[in-house]
C-alpha cells in the first residue's frame, strides 16, 4: 500500500472514531435531558398535597432530611414495575427529598402509571416489599406546554 492510501485509511479511521465519540456525546446529552424532564415531573408531583404529606411523615418519623424517594413506573399490561430513573444515582431532589435507586426500608415510594399525555400517581410511605399501585390513583399530572399540571383524575 502506498503512502497516500495509508494516510487516507488513517484519516478515515480517525474520522470514524471521532464520529463515534460525537454520537456517544449526543446520546449522553439526550439521556441527561430525559432524566432532567423526569426530575422536573417528580419535583412537581411532590408538591401535590398527598405526596408532600408523605414526605413530611417520613421526616417526622426520625429520618434526616432529605427524605429518600424511590420512583417506579407501573406497566400493568406487561405485569411490570420498573424504576423511573436510569443509572445508579440520579441527582434529583431538593432540601426536603432526594431520589434514590436502592431499596430503603423507610422511604416515600412513588408509583407512576402512564396515561395519555401524562402520569397517574400514587405516593405512600412504604418499604420496598410493598410495590403496587392499588385502587384509584391519588392524582394525575399532564404536560401543558413546558409545565406539568395537576388534572382531575378518573371518576
Amino acid at each position: 500500500m502506498d503512502r497516500f492510501h495509508r494516510k487516507a485509511w488513517a484519516l478515515l479511521g480517525l474520522g470514524m472514531l471521532g464520529g463515534t465519540g460525537c454520537a456517544h456525546q449526543a446520546r449522553l446529552a439526550e439521556r441527561q435531558g430525559v432524566e432532567a424532564e423526569k426530575c422536573e415531573l417528580v419535583h412537581r408531583l411532590l408538591r401535590e398535597p398527598v405526596p408532600s404529606q408523605v414526605v413530611r411523615e417520613v421526616v417526622a418519623a426520625g429520618r434526616d432530611e432529605p427524605a429518600p424517594v424511590v420512583v417506579y413506573v407501573r406497566r400493568p399490561e406487561e405485569a411490570m414495575l420498573e424504576r423511573f430513573f436510569s443509572g445508579d444515582a440520579p441527582s434529583c431532589g431538593d432540601a426536603t427529598f432526594k431520589v434514590v435507586q436502592e431499596n430503603v426500608l423507610d422511604a416515600v415510594v412513588v408509583y407512576l402509571q402512564e396515561v395519555q399525555g401524562g402520569y397517574a400517581y400514587d405516593a405512600r410511605r412504604a418499604s420496598h416489599d410493598e410495590l403496587s399501585l392499588e385502587g384509584r390513583p391519588q392524582g394525575m399530572l399532564k404536560r401543558k406546554g413546558l409545565d406539568w399540571v395537576a388534572v382531575p383524575g378518573p371518576t
